[in-house]
């Protein structure tokens, strides 16, 4: 099994924001930037990308909540683009997409890939031991996980079935 640290980068931004026009048609037909910046993403080699529309919520400077239930959706309602990848080529997108993400909020989440992912019932008796968890700067160490097989401890438990 092998670790690597991996990040997720979550951009805020509402609904009715549009990438910044560099044609004459694309003045006409303007983009949604979560179009734009989930295309560049697949150009830069992010492992893995999403988006989430919100159908309720609020995005920055907003004076209410707003609501998904017309037809037409307000422009106002907040999109979520989550990209995974490693920090450095994370960073390096924010620098490169920094003209279009000027009004956006960008939340940086720094974790640990495990490969081959553990599947549910597949865990080993064995314990299990993490160096540590990182995030911004501060490290958390967690001495031990205890990864104990359920099976096992039904079959060991008085009156087992």
């Amino acid at each position: 099994m092998t670790f690597q640290t991996m990040c997720a980068l979550r951009i805020y931004l509402r609904r009715g924001d549009n990438a910044l026009p560099a044609t004459f048609w694309q003045r006409l037909f303007r983009r949604p930037l979560a179009t734009h910046l989930l295309q560049q993403s697949l150009k830069a080699g992010v492992t893995h990308a999403s988006l989430s529309l919100g159908h309720m919520g609020f995005s920055r400077d907003a004076k209410a909540v707003s609501m998904d239930v017309q037809e037409i959706p307000l422009a106002t309602l907040p999109v979520c683009i989550e990209l995974v990848g490693p920090k450095p080529l994370l960073e390096q997108f924010v620098r490169q997409e920094a003209k279009m993400l000027r009004e956006a909020t960008l939340v940086m989440l720094e974790g640990v890939q495990v490969s081959p992912p553990v599947e549910t019932g597949e865990l080993l008796p064995a314990a299990h031991r993490v160096e540590y968890l990182k995030a911004d700067g501060i490290s958390l160490p967690i001495d031990h996980v205890a990864a104990t097989n359920p099976l096992a401890a039904a079959e060991e438990a008085p009156g087992g079935e």
